[in-house]
């Protein structure tokens, strides 16, 4: 019965550092780059946490001495049909290698195990409120193009525009990806729908 005890507990010893390191393994970072193309753009990063971090980090890089728009990071957490804002940061250049003055970054001693959202918008395009949902505070107004927009940020360029180079490093979560826009979500309704077309009309042929 001795062994049998001890064989269990080596087994359940195990099993506890097989688990931990699956939980470990799963954790990974992420980098993400794209090309916003009006002020009102809003990227969004959607990503998840098994575990509570003790050492959550995320930042741009993409600034760039004023070659690209001035970012702003917000993070938010999942709750109910909606997500509720944590934190917003304009600039923070402290977190991570190749940041400029404007850069943004967001890092937290201690970030909940869950289903959170980031989100990147062009300064003064900030949060306008406690909820995702409550938009942010170039909602409705003109799109204006990047290439076009006066930015009204400290700028060594200004009043030259910028480039609509975005970049953000997510570090130590478990998975990420980015949103489509509603407007990606249709294209991409309509090329399935194009290509549902096509395989009857060959189908018919056949």
């Amino acid at each position: 019965m001795k062994l049998n005890r001890s064989f269990a507990r080596k087994a359940m010893a195990s099993a506890l550092l097989a688990a931990a390191a699956m939980s470990s393994a799963q954790a990974a970072n992420f980098d993400f780059a794209g090309q916003a193309v009006y002020n009102t753009d809003v990227v969004r990063i959607s990503f998840s946490l098994t575990a509570n971090s003790a050492d959550f980090k995320t930042w741009t890089d993409s600034w760039q001495t004023g070659l690209n728009f001035d970012p702003v990071l917000q993070l938010w957490a999942k709750a109910g049909n909606d997500y509720s804002l944590i934190i917003e940061v304009d600039d923070n250049d402290k977190l991570g290698a190749g940041q400029g003055s404007l850069d943004a970054g967001i890092q937290l001693s201690s970030l909940s195990a869950g289903q959170y959202l980031l989100t990147l918008s062009a300064a003064d395009n900030y949060a306008k409120g406690q909820t995702l949902s409550a938009g942010f505070t170039l909602d409705g107004s003109t799109p204006v193009a990047i290439a076009d927009w006066t930015q009204s940020s400290i700028d060594p360029n200004f009043p030259n525009q910028k480039g609509g180079l975005w970049s953000v490093k997510l570090n130590s979560v478990d998975q990420a990806a980015v949103v489509p826009e509603p407007g990606s979500w249709a294209l991409m309704g309509l090329g399935l729908l194009g290509l549902a077309c096509l395989n009857q009309r060959r189908q018919r042929k056949a």
